[in-house]
């Protein structure tokens, strides 16, 4: 190691005959060689300033921490004083406030142990600075968890007209902690401009008092707004003492606004909640609200959501795109089972709220969405000019169930509402992890309005493991717009009427599970859908709908494993009906609607049903002769004539088709006798428009015939 210069030796030497002689270096001091002979000896810059009063004075020496410090005001130092100074120091190391004020202070409440800062005459300087911290949580006595002892009051600059907040962040790099902020005009705390980014508020109650404090004045408008480019800040963080409660406002809990605010960040709060977490501390309209285009905001994250329960509305993005919910509780309290609803809602996505994502696949990406009015809605709400809402994703929340998503916490209204002007949405995904719990909600598990929308990997109607029956109060899904999808790999079980109803037109359903719902399992009045590879068994299984849904009966008033309600051109082929109440398939009007290669069996009654002129009433064929290779029959002329066999006259199994002759209508097909040995034949006709008919009566297969052995004697010659 290089020795020490012959300077900087001596200055060792000097600095500790002072510090023995006179004790003067103590604090954090700058020391360097100045020259030959010369010692400069510089303190470096105050960092930390405490707050002694709650008195809202402005009279001290505000041109640095320092200078404050040495020449406070006549009561003390206060927080205006502090703020003012923190923005007069240059930029360098954070800075900051802390708060020692003592018992004696006249804003002291000694019953609920909180010293109350009122503001008497204008807002509190923003924080143009930057790095700065004031943290309540100095105080002596302060619970950042549970009870703040720092509380601003806004009530005596009440003020319209200048529109006064709490806090104001103008900045980058603050942190707010630990304080409480009520009865602000505007907000309890503001987050505004470009240049705001990166601060952080935690451990804050806001539009909240302490416990023991009763508002002298009106709510805030505003917990808090992030506003006019802010970016890139934290409302909360991942711990308990983090946590804010931001409650009991006006307007919204939080307000995230401009097309510029983005990437901000609200996690692990409690919004529209009291401390204790079991009682409702509403925020009049919103818990959250986006709008004005704000994007690429996270309302919760993964593992580290925001109870955001007991408001009027839970979360409302409002015209906003690529903004993200993960991980919320929303609708119940803490204990994630306790219902503490969002009146009208949960979550709404309204005037043109394009590519937000609700959920995720992962367990800790997961909402839950439960005890509210409407689980999720969509669509227009309150525009007159409605503006279309596109390619929104709802995946992987619990929507109706508490956080075991098998115990019912019912949404009252519908558990997702589509509303029109809605294209694009997918609800699921293409993964089971990426399904929706759809369960025990009020109205219906989902209503889609809207258009080319698709679900997919939903269970609708269960809890969570697929197998207890919670239902949805009305339908399991209600598709009114056109041209949207169902499926794949939805199961729609349980419902309190049908599994799903399809009024709009060209609907696509494949590849569901839909079984034991109270009336048909599926019920269709709009024109040209087309059903593919669905299960639909077990459905009427309960004799019917309670009473209080008896006006609804006209919704499909015909039970069956599917229905067609006055509906054309609707394909039903390739599923399996079975072990419904009814029949497998009711036709009742209409025409041109064609079943084809399904497996229909083991209903109660009849396979298929053609009521009302359904299919211009085309007869079924006629099955005049079944041998061991070969069916023979007639049927309407150029008729398509499919072949099934069932143990009664159903069609467990297809076994092809055959044309009928274009002269008679006589068909012939060629069957393996062996391996339909004990079934019957059955078969329906389909013309060249589409019409099926029902079943013809079956004939059984005969029996092959007897095999007999002769055994001759050996004759040798």
């Amino acid at each position: 190691m290089a020795r020490p210069s012959f300077a900087r030796r001596i200055t060792n030497v000097f600095l500790t005959l002072i510090t023995m002689m006179t004790g003067i270096v103590t604090g954090a001091w700058n020391i360097a060689p100045s020259g030959a002979g010369t010692v400069r000896i510089a303190r470096a810059a105050t960092t930390t300033i405490a707050v002694t009063t709650t008195r809202d004075e402005l009279d001290g020496d505000t041109s640095s921490f320092e200078n404050l410090i040495n020449a406070p005001g006549g009561e003390g130092i206060s927080l205006r004083e502090a703020l003012t100074a923190a923005n007069a120091e240059p930029p360098g190391p954070p800075l900051r406030i802390h708060f020692a004020i003592p018992e004696s202070d006249a804003g002291y409440n000694a019953g609920a142990l909180v010293w109350r800062i009122r503001l008497d005459y204008a807002a509190l300087p923003p924080l143009t600075r930057g790095g700065i911290v004031i943290d309540g949580s100095t105080q002596p006595g302060a619970t950042l968890v549970s009870h703040p002892v720092i509380m601003l009051d806004g009530a005596d600059v009440y003020d319209g007209a200048n529109g006064l907040n709490g806090l104001t962040i103008v900045s980058a790099d603050n942190i707010i902690r630990g304080l409480a902020l009520v009865s602000f005009w505007d907000a309890g705390i503001v987050i505004e401009g470009a240049s705001a980014h990166d601060n952080v508020i935690a451990g804050c109650f806001i539009g909240v008092p302490p416990e023991g404090i009763d508002l002298d004045g009106f709510p805030s408008y505003n917990g808090i707004e992030i506003r006019n480019g802010a970016h890139k800040n934290l409302i909360g963080g991942d711990t308990a003492e983090e946590r804010n409660i931001i409650s009991g406002n006006d307007y919204a809990g939080i307000r995230i606004d401009g097309s510029a605010t983005i990437s901000n960040t609200i996690a692990g709060n409690w919004i529209g909640i009291d401390v204790s977490g079991t009682r409702a501390q509403r925020n009049a309209y919103y818990g959250v609200v986006v709008t004005g285009g704000a994007h690429g905001n996270m309302i919760g994250r993964p593992g580290n959501g925001n109870v955001i329960s007991g408001n009027d509305h839970g979360i409302m993005i409002w015209g906003a795109s690529k903004n993200r919910i993960v991980g919320n509780v929303i609708g119940l309290a803490p204990d994630r089972s306790t219902p503490i609803g969002n009146r009208e809602g949960g979550v709404f996505l309204i005037d043109g709220a394009g590519q937000n994502i609700v959920g995720g696949t992962t367990v800790a990406e997961r909402n839950l969405i439960s005890g509210n009015g409407y689980g999720i809605f969509i669509g227009p709400y309150y525009e007159t000019t409605p503006r279309v809402a596109r390619l929104n994703h709802v995946l992987g929340n619990y929507i109706g169930v508490d956080a075991s998503g098998i115990l019912p916490r019912g949404n009252t209204r519908d558990g997702i509402a589509l509303n029109e002007y809605v294209e694009s949405t997918l609800i699921g995904g293409d993964a089971q992890s990426a399904g929706n719990v759809i369960a025990y909600n009020g109205g219906n598990g989902v209503t889609i309005a809207g258009s080319v929308n698709r679900i997919a990997y939903n269970l609708i109607g269960l809890g969570a493991d697929a197998a207890t029956p919670l239902g949805n109060q009305r339908h399991g899904v209600f598709v009114v717009g056109d041209g949207n999808i169902v499926g794949p790999s939805n199961t729609v079980a349980s419902n309190q009427l049908s599994g799903l109803l399809i009024d709009g037109d060209s609907t696509f359903v494949y590849e569901n599970a839909i079984r034991h719902n109270a009336r048909s399992g599926m019920c269709v009045k709009g024109d040209g859908s087309t059903i593919i590879s669905n299960t639909v068994r077990f459905n009427q299984a309960i004799a019917a709908p309670w009473d209080g849904f008896d006006a609804h009966r006209d919704d499909c008033a015909l039970v069956s494993g599917i229905v067609l309600s006055g509906t054309s051109q609707t394909l039903i082929r390739s599923n399996i009906m079975s072990d419904n109440a009814a029949s497998g398939v009711i036709i009742s009007g209409g025409e041109q609607n064609q079943v084809s290669a399904n497996s229909i069996t083991a209903n109660i009654g009849a396979g298929i049903l053609l009521l009302n002129g359904a299919n211009g009433g085309i007869a079924p064929p006629t099955i005049q002769a079944v041998d061991q290779t070969e069916v023979r029959g007639v049927a309407c002329r150029d008729c398509r004539v499919e072949m099934f066999a069932d143990p009664e006259h159903q069609g467990r199994e297809f076994l092809g088709a055959a044309r009928a002759s274009q002269d008679d209508g006589a068909f012939s097909f060629t069957i393996a006798g062996n391996a339909l040995a004990s079934l019957r034949i059955t078969a329906t006709s389909t013309d060249a428009n589409g019409n099926t008919s029902a079943f013809a009566n079956g004939m059984d297969v005969p029996p092959p015939p007897a095999v007999y052995t002769i055994h001759l004697p050996l004759v040798l010659q």
